[in-house]
């Protein structure tokens, strides 16, 4: 049995999306490992394990949309069960080496904006649960959008690196990205724009200006 064909067009939509940003993060920090190959000394067993992780959440972000547009519901739900080990594993590494390199590199600013990262995505994918349990199936797939988005500010990093730009672009770049992203998924599927989305917008870009704030206030 296929899913109706607007909710199937919707997931096989964010499935595209899902590859784009998997195919994007890949070629990021390939590009970074080639232009400093310096960077793979730090390739130590709990980087790899995050990394690991990170592209393991965007290929299931990906077939999970693409499950759910093919009706294929049992997988789907089955995947679902099995990513919150993933979150896990992706949270406490992330949240190790965020520290880690901020003492190794002597920059807290990027301990801070690798957990700002988290602080978002968490709340976002629990919220996705939720609304997966109302049978709201849109604002689940846009809050895994959406806190999928706030984990992207290390690979926009890489881009900025490689491309000589100050760092503080990567965190400039993010708030255009993603509203960008979730408004045309947005538009493209319901033609105006959700309050769930609005407040899922609002507090990942309350994230990022807190931080901003907190930046400012301790470097300048």
């Amino acid at each position: 049995m296929r899913a109706p064909e607007s909710h199937r067009q919707s997931g096989l939509l964010l499935s595209r999306i899902a590859q784009a940003l998997l195919g994007f993060t890949l070629l990021a920090f390939a590009a970074k490992a080639i232009a400093d190959p310096a960077v793979q000394a730090r390739y130590t067993p709990i980087v790899v394990l995050h990394a690991t992780s990170m592209v393991a959440w965007l290929g299931l972000l990906a077939s999970q949309a693409w499950l759910a547009a093919e009706h294929r519901l049992d997988l789907h739900r089955a995947f679902g069960r099995a990513s919150m080990a993933l979150v896990g594993a992706m949270a406490v590494s992330g949240a190790i080496i965020s520290v880690n390199i901020g003492r190794e590199l002597g920059r807290p600013e990027v301990t801070v904006v690798n957990l700002a990262a988290f602080v978002t995505f968490l709340p976002l994918y629990f919220a996705a649960l939720h609304f997966a349990r109302r049978r709201d199936m849109h604002a689940h797939r846009q809050a895994m959008l959406i806190g999928t988005l706030a984990l992207m500010t290390p690979a926009y990093a890489r881009v900025v690196q490689v491309a000589g730009l100050p760092d503080p672009v990567a965190i400039a770049a993010q708030v255009p990205i993603t509203l960008a992203i979730a408004l045309g998924y947005e538009w493209k599927v319901l033609g105006r724009v959700s309050k769930p989305v609005l407040w899922m917008l609002g507090f990942s870009l309350g994230v990022i200006a807190v931080m901003v704030g907190v930046l400012a206030v301790w470097f300048l």
